[in-house]
């Protein structure tokens, strides 16, 4: 199966979750529904935050041009504010040089650079029978140790050539690999006990499409496995939200990073990024991701594409403007404090605190406004400024609201994100 094959089956799995979500949603009629408090503890801290992002893929659909890699990763008036780029480790290293002139920039502007390879070198793959698939592709059984080594002469490369990367993933996707290289659980085990640990970087793995949790539950119940990896990355193609969670990481995790290295959310339809309320999707999804899945990056899959957060003529689209709501303003090293996650049907908010600051995020579902109460504990703050995206607007200041005592109240118009800041201790 193509990648064009594949985009399509998750955009149809994306869908199906997203059509599952919308039928549960039973939005209150009216004007302006009361809600019950949303509480944000200061002092009640979650998981450091790692920052948000997306893919530059040159070899597949062309570099970001000078001006949008600036709208990327700058963090001024419209731009994005992303922290984080991931690129391609193309199997061809003559084609390394392609990856330069976006991830030179993305780290000027503050950002992380994090790679994610395909295949394998043609000469260290073979194909084997899968399930009748006489073509499919896996990484030889005698050439672990030398595909480690091309890893790490990926990670010399850029470094010599003045990027470097924070972390490299074994393999993209090796458990949905029709038109790339397959990993079963068990190969993906050998590698990082008997491998990763030779290479010179941060090792994220398994980076399955789905979450599955048989790819990485065995990494995890290993020692020497999991001491070889860093960060445990993830998409979340049509995974449900009630699967977000991962109990064993929290058990056996500690030290180690879990991010979500890709998704687009909820389709990738043509043209699809500016359709509202649609795009309010995307913020909801980051904060599933944040809140239910304490994942600490959240990486887009194209930055640039006609349903991404960039559209093809380098503008920001809607879904890019939601994103925004949290890439903006929940800068790296940030971290989630806790947050009565829905205090009112169909309103979520998620809170975090860094550079003596607190910032809230509170994405409003409804098809009518909602006057939310907002209380500050272990923490003042004597105003907060406030941006707004809906239908007709895109992530505008509003007017500062004081704070009175620990309290502020803030209309959230309908169908919006609204995302506040205060400096803390004034």
């Amino acid at each position: 199966m193509n990648r064009f094959l594949i985009s399509r089956y998750k955009k149809a799995i994306s869908a199906c979750l997203a059509l599952v979500l919308a039928l549960s949603l039973m939005a209150a009629p009216g004007d302006v529904a009361a809600a019950s408090d949303a509480v944000v503890n200061v002092s009640s801290e979650k998981q450091v935050i790692r920052g948000f992002g997306g893919i530059n893929h040159p070899a597949w659909i062309g570099d970001l041009t000078a001006a949008q890699r600036e709208t990327a990763f700058g963090n001024g008036n419209n731009q994005l504010g992303f922290s984080i780029l991931r690129i391609y480790v193309h199997e061809d290293r003559n084609q390394w040089y392609r990856e330069l002139d976006t991830a030179k920039r993305a780290i000027a502007l503050g950002a992380i650079v994090f790679a994610s390879p395909w295949n394998p070198p043609a000469d260290m793959v073979e194909t084997f029978n899968r399930n009748g698939d006489t073509s499919a592709k896996r990484l030889r059984y005698d050439k672990y140790a030398a595909y480690a080594q091309h890893l790490n002469d990926f990670v010399t490369y850029m470094r010599n050539n003045g990027v470097n990367l924070y972390a490299i993933s074994v393999q993209n996707e090796p458990d949905y690999a029709h038109d790339w290289t397959w990993w079963t659980p068990q190969e993906m085990l050998r590698f990082m006990k008997e491998n990763a640990g030779s290479i010179n970087s941060r090792v994220i793995a398994p980076e399955s499409f789905q979450y599955l949790k048989n790819m990485s539950d065995p990494i995890l119940n290993d020692p020497q496995a999991l001491a070889n990896m860093d960060i445990l990355g993830a998409h979340l193609y049509g995974t449900q939200v009630s699967n977000f969670a991962y109990p064993l990481f929290k058990q056996k995790g500690a030290g180690k990073d879990l991010w979500m290295t890709e998704v687009y959310y909820p389709n990738s339809e043509n043209n699809s990024a500016d359709r509202w309320p649609e795009a309010l999707d995307v913020s909801y999804h980051i904060h599933n991701a944040m809140v239910e899945g304490d994942f600490q990056a959240y990486v887009w899959w194209y930055i640039r594409r006609s349903y991404g957060p960039m559209k093809e003529d380098g503008t920001i689209s809607k879904r890019g403007y939601n994103m925004a709501h949290f890439s903006k303003f929940v800068r790296p090293g940030y971290i989630r404090v806790d947050a009565s996650k829905n205090p009112e049907t169909n309103v979520y908010v998620s809170a975090y605190k860094g550079d003596n600051k607190i910032v809230i995020v509170a994405i409003n579902r409804n098809n009518s406004g909602v006057n939310q109460n907002f209380v500050l504990q272990n923490g003042s703050v004597s105003q907060v400024s406030r941006w707004i995206t809906s239908s007709s607007s895109n992530l505008q200041p509003g007017t500062s609201l004081n704070v009175t005592g620990s309290n502020f109240w803030a209309h959230l118009p309908a169908q919006s994100v609204t995302t506040f800041v205060g400096e803390l201790g004034r």
